[in-house]
Protein backbone atom coordinates (compact mmCIF):
# COMPACT_ATOMS: atom_id res chain seq x y z
CA UNK A 1 0.00 0.00 0.00
CA UNK A 2 3.00 2.55 1.27
CA UNK A 3 4.88 1.43 -2.08
CA UNK A 4 2.14 2.09 -4.51
CA UNK A 5 1.35 5.78 -2.52
CA UNK A 6 4.80 6.24 -2.72
CA UNK A 7 4.53 5.60 -6.82
CA UNK A 8 1.97 7.39 -7.31
CA UNK A 9 3.44 10.59 -5.32
CA UNK A 10 6.51 10.19 -7.32
CA UNK A 11 4.89 10.61 -10.41
CA UNK A 12 1.96 13.21 -10.07
CA UNK A 13 1.99 16.97 -11.13
CA UNK A 14 4.11 19.09 -9.17
CA UNK A 15 1.00 21.61 -8.32
CA UNK A 16 -1.18 18.73 -7.74
CA UNK A 17 1.45 17.48 -5.05
CA UNK A 18 1.79 20.93 -3.40
CA UNK A 19 -2.02 21.66 -3.19
CA UNK A 20 -2.28 18.10 -1.46
CA UNK A 21 1.05 18.75 1.10
CA UNK A 22 -0.67 22.13 1.83
CA UNK A 23 -3.54 20.70 2.32
CA UNK A 24 -2.31 17.44 4.41
CA UNK A 25 -0.72 20.14 6.71
CA UNK A 26 -2.59 22.87 7.48
CA UNK A 27 -5.19 19.56 8.35
CA UNK A 28 -3.01 18.65 10.92
CA UNK A 29 -2.30 22.24 12.44
CA UNK A 30 -6.34 22.93 12.50
CA UNK A 31 -7.05 19.68 14.13
CA UNK A 32 -3.68 19.98 16.73
CA UNK A 33 -5.43 23.33 17.54
CA UNK A 34 -8.82 22.12 18.50
CA UNK A 35 -7.18 19.44 20.50
CA UNK A 36 -5.42 21.62 22.18
CA UNK A 37 -8.41 23.74 22.85
CA UNK A 38 -10.07 20.81 24.50
CA UNK A 39 -7.06 19.69 26.71
CA UNK A 40 -6.81 23.71 28.00
CA UNK A 41 -10.03 23.51 29.71
CA UNK A 42 -8.50 20.47 31.87
CA UNK A 43 -4.48 20.75 31.64
CA UNK A 44 -2.43 23.02 33.89
CA UNK A 45 0.89 22.32 33.48
CA UNK A 46 1.87 23.24 30.06
CA UNK A 47 5.43 24.08 30.86
CA UNK A 48 7.19 20.96 28.52
CA UNK A 49 4.66 21.46 25.62
CA UNK A 50 6.71 24.28 23.78
CA UNK A 51 9.80 22.36 24.62
CA UNK A 52 8.08 19.17 22.73
CA UNK A 53 6.97 20.91 19.84
CA UNK A 54 10.32 22.44 19.20
CA UNK A 55 11.90 19.40 19.46
CA UNK A 56 9.66 17.88 17.25
CA UNK A 57 10.43 21.21 14.64
CA UNK A 58 14.00 20.62 14.84
CA UNK A 59 14.53 16.86 13.89
CA UNK A 60 11.66 17.82 11.13
CA UNK A 61 14.07 20.31 9.85
CA UNK A 62 16.94 17.97 10.18
CA UNK A 63 15.44 15.08 8.06
CA UNK A 64 14.05 17.50 5.64
CA UNK A 65 17.52 19.21 5.36
CA UNK A 66 19.07 15.52 4.58
CA UNK A 67 16.33 14.36 2.45
CA UNK A 68 17.01 17.87 0.05
CA UNK A 69 20.90 16.66 0.39
CA UNK A 70 20.11 13.51 -0.82
CA UNK A 71 17.74 13.98 -3.69
CA UNK A 72 19.86 17.07 -4.92
CA UNK A 73 23.13 14.77 -4.75
CA UNK A 74 21.21 12.49 -7.21
CA UNK A 75 20.21 14.97 -9.41
CA UNK A 76 24.29 16.33 -9.15
CA UNK A 77 25.05 13.03 -10.22
CA UNK A 78 22.96 12.80 -12.87
CA UNK A 79 24.21 16.32 -14.47
CA UNK A 80 27.77 15.05 -14.09
CA UNK A 81 27.10 11.52 -15.95
CA UNK A 82 25.96 13.76 -18.71
CA UNK A 83 29.38 14.89 -19.31
CA UNK A 84 31.14 12.08 -18.71
CA UNK A 85 29.24 10.34 -21.13
CA UNK A 86 29.49 12.58 -23.69
CA UNK A 87 33.51 12.58 -23.42
CA UNK A 88 33.36 8.82 -23.56
CA UNK A 89 31.18 8.98 -26.40
CA UNK A 90 33.59 11.58 -28.15
CA UNK A 91 36.24 9.30 -27.09
CA UNK A 92 35.42 6.67 -28.88
CA UNK A 93 34.23 8.15 -31.93
CA UNK A 94 37.41 9.35 -32.48
CA UNK A 95 39.20 6.19 -31.90
CA UNK A 96 36.94 4.75 -34.04
CA UNK A 97 37.73 7.28 -37.19
CA UNK A 98 41.35 6.07 -36.61
CA UNK A 99 40.70 2.60 -37.66
CA UNK A 100 41.25 2.39 -41.34
CA UNK A 101 39.02 -0.39 -42.10
CA UNK A 102 35.05 -0.80 -43.03
CA UNK A 103 34.49 -2.03 -39.72
CA UNK A 104 35.85 1.32 -38.33
CA UNK A 105 33.77 3.54 -40.11
CA UNK A 106 31.13 1.33 -39.30
CA UNK A 107 31.63 1.81 -35.97
CA UNK A 108 31.86 5.15 -36.20
CA UNK A 109 28.25 5.16 -37.86
CA UNK A 110 26.60 3.41 -35.07
CA UNK A 111 28.81 5.54 -32.28
CA UNK A 112 26.95 8.60 -33.70
CA UNK A 113 23.65 6.43 -33.66
CA UNK A 114 24.43 5.67 -30.25
CA UNK A 115 24.94 9.49 -28.80
CA UNK A 116 21.05 9.87 -30.87
CA UNK A 117 20.08 7.45 -28.52
CA UNK A 118 21.43 8.81 -25.33
CA UNK A 119 20.36 12.04 -26.33
CA UNK A 120 16.84 10.91 -26.47
CA UNK A 121 17.27 8.99 -23.77
CA UNK A 122 17.92 11.79 -21.37
CA UNK A 123 15.86 14.42 -22.55
CA UNK A 124 12.87 12.13 -22.31
CA UNK A 125 9.40 13.57 -20.77
CA UNK A 126 8.21 10.64 -19.24
CA UNK A 127 9.23 7.07 -18.25
CA UNK A 128 7.49 5.72 -21.36
CA UNK A 129 10.04 6.11 -24.59
CA UNK A 130 12.89 4.22 -21.89
CA UNK A 131 11.97 0.19 -22.94
CA UNK A 132 12.55 1.43 -26.33
CA UNK A 133 15.60 3.51 -26.07
CA UNK A 134 17.03 1.00 -23.93
CA UNK A 135 16.33 -1.92 -26.19
CA UNK A 136 17.87 -0.05 -29.44
CA UNK A 137 20.86 1.20 -26.96
CA UNK A 138 21.26 -2.30 -26.33
CA UNK A 139 21.12 -3.62 -30.02
CA UNK A 140 23.67 -0.94 -31.02
CA UNK A 141 26.23 -2.22 -28.00
CA UNK A 142 26.02 -5.84 -29.36
CA UNK A 143 26.73 -4.58 -33.33
CA UNK A 144 29.47 -2.06 -32.16
CA UNK A 145 31.26 -4.63 -29.54
CA UNK A 146 30.43 -7.37 -32.16
CA UNK A 147 32.35 -4.92 -34.88
CA UNK A 148 35.36 -4.09 -32.37
CA UNK A 149 36.21 -8.08 -32.08
CA UNK A 150 36.52 -8.65 -35.37
CA UNK A 151 39.13 -5.57 -35.80
CA UNK A 152 40.55 -6.61 -32.78
CA UNK A 153 40.85 -10.21 -33.94
CA UNK A 154 42.28 -9.14 -37.70
CA UNK A 155 44.27 -6.68 -36.50
CA UNK A 156 45.64 -6.17 -32.60
CA UNK A 157 47.14 -3.03 -33.08
CA UNK A 158 47.33 -0.26 -30.06
CA UNK A 159 44.81 0.95 -31.93
CA UNK A 160 42.45 -1.07 -31.58
CA UNK A 161 43.09 -1.87 -28.04
CA UNK A 162 43.01 1.74 -27.32
CA UNK A 163 39.41 1.85 -29.12
CA UNK A 164 38.30 -1.39 -27.29
CA UNK A 165 38.85 0.69 -24.00
CA UNK A 166 37.10 3.53 -25.28
CA UNK A 167 34.14 1.55 -26.10
CA UNK A 168 33.80 -0.35 -22.70
CA UNK A 169 34.12 3.18 -20.95
CA UNK A 170 30.95 4.74 -23.47
CA UNK A 171 28.81 1.29 -22.46
CA UNK A 172 29.41 1.76 -18.57
CA UNK A 173 28.80 5.61 -18.97
CA UNK A 174 25.21 4.77 -20.66
CA UNK A 175 24.75 2.44 -17.96
CA UNK A 176 25.96 4.52 -15.14
CA UNK A 177 23.66 7.33 -16.41
CA UNK A 178 20.89 4.99 -16.60
CA UNK A 179 21.39 4.03 -13.20
CA UNK A 180 21.22 7.67 -11.95
CA UNK A 181 17.93 8.09 -13.58
CA UNK A 182 16.04 5.41 -11.66
CA UNK A 183 17.47 6.21 -8.35
CA UNK A 184 15.67 8.38 -6.14
CA UNK A 185 15.39 9.00 -2.50
CA UNK A 186 14.53 6.16 -0.54
CA UNK A 187 10.47 5.36 -0.26
CA UNK A 188 11.11 5.25 3.98
CA UNK A 189 13.09 8.54 3.61
CA UNK A 190 10.01 10.29 2.01
CA UNK A 191 7.57 8.72 4.19
CA UNK A 192 9.54 9.24 7.43
CA UNK A 193 9.55 13.11 5.92
CA UNK A 194 5.64 14.00 5.68
CA UNK A 195 4.53 11.73 8.55
CA UNK A 196 7.27 13.94 10.22
CA UNK A 197 5.71 17.20 9.31
CA UNK A 198 2.47 15.57 9.95
CA UNK A 199 3.23 15.07 13.47
CA UNK A 200 5.33 18.19 14.07
CA UNK A 201 2.72 20.60 12.88
CA UNK A 202 0.13 18.71 14.74
CA UNK A 203 1.81 18.96 18.17
CA UNK A 204 2.48 22.72 16.89
CA UNK A 205 -1.01 23.43 16.49
CA UNK A 206 -1.88 21.98 19.74
CA UNK A 207 0.51 24.54 21.54
CA UNK A 208 -1.20 27.26 20.13
CA UNK A 209 -4.52 25.44 20.95
CA UNK A 210 -3.47 25.56 24.83
CA UNK A 211 -2.64 29.62 24.57
CA UNK A 212 -5.88 30.02 22.24
CA UNK A 213 -4.05 32.52 19.58
CA UNK A 214 -4.32 31.17 16.09
CA UNK A 215 -1.21 32.98 14.93
CA UNK A 216 -2.70 32.53 10.98
CA UNK A 217 -0.48 34.53 9.13
CA UNK A 218 3.11 33.12 10.48
CA UNK A 219 1.68 29.78 10.39
CA UNK A 220 0.44 29.77 7.09
CA UNK A 221 4.17 30.92 5.82
CA UNK A 222 5.55 28.84 7.84
CA UNK A 223 3.33 25.42 6.03
CA UNK A 224 4.26 27.33 2.85
CA UNK A 225 8.04 27.17 3.41
CA UNK A 226 7.63 23.68 4.42
CA UNK A 227 5.18 22.62 1.61
CA UNK A 228 8.08 24.28 -0.50
CA UNK A 229 10.70 21.83 1.07
CA UNK A 230 8.85 18.83 -0.07
CA UNK A 231 8.35 20.28 -3.35
CA UNK A 232 11.60 20.69 -4.00
CA UNK A 233 12.81 17.32 -3.16
CA UNK A 234 9.65 16.02 -5.52
CA UNK A 235 11.13 17.98 -8.11
CA UNK A 236 14.15 16.80 -8.10
CA UNK A 237 12.91 13.02 -7.51
CA UNK A 238 11.36 13.27 -11.12
CA UNK A 239 14.08 13.46 -13.67
CA UNK A 240 11.88 13.43 -15.98
CA UNK A 241 8.79 15.12 -14.98
CA UNK A 242 10.28 18.01 -12.68
CA UNK A 243 11.50 21.21 -13.78
CA UNK A 244 14.86 20.83 -12.32
CA UNK A 245 16.14 18.18 -14.99
CA UNK A 246 19.35 17.09 -16.30
CA UNK A 247 20.88 19.66 -19.34
CA UNK A 248 22.03 17.62 -22.09
CA UNK A 249 24.25 20.19 -23.94
CA UNK A 250 27.23 18.03 -23.54
CA UNK A 251 25.52 15.35 -26.05
CA UNK A 252 23.90 18.29 -28.04
CA UNK A 253 27.54 19.40 -28.51
CA UNK A 254 29.33 16.25 -28.96
CA UNK A 255 26.48 15.09 -31.74
CA UNK A 256 27.17 18.87 -33.22
CA UNK A 257 31.05 17.92 -33.48
CA UNK A 258 30.13 15.12 -35.87
CA UNK A 259 28.67 17.04 -38.20
CA UNK A 260 31.46 19.71 -38.23
CA UNK A 261 33.85 19.63 -41.39
CA UNK A 262 37.63 19.53 -41.24
CA UNK A 263 39.71 22.57 -40.35
CA UNK A 264 41.64 23.38 -43.52
CA UNK A 265 45.48 23.15 -43.65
Amino acid sequence: MFERAYVWFSGVNLLVFVVVAFSLLSIACEAGFRFGGRSARHQTNREGVGTISAAMLGLLSFTLGLTIGYAQDRAETRRGLVVHEANAISTAWLRAKLVRSQEGSAIVELIEEFAKVELAFTVAGSAEPEAGLITRREALQDRIWGLEQTIARADPTPVTVTLANAVSEMFDAALAQRFAFDSRVPPTLSWMLLFGALLAVGAMGYQFGLSGARHPLLVSLLLVMWTGGMALIMDLNQPRLGSIRVDPAPLIWTIHSFESPPLPH
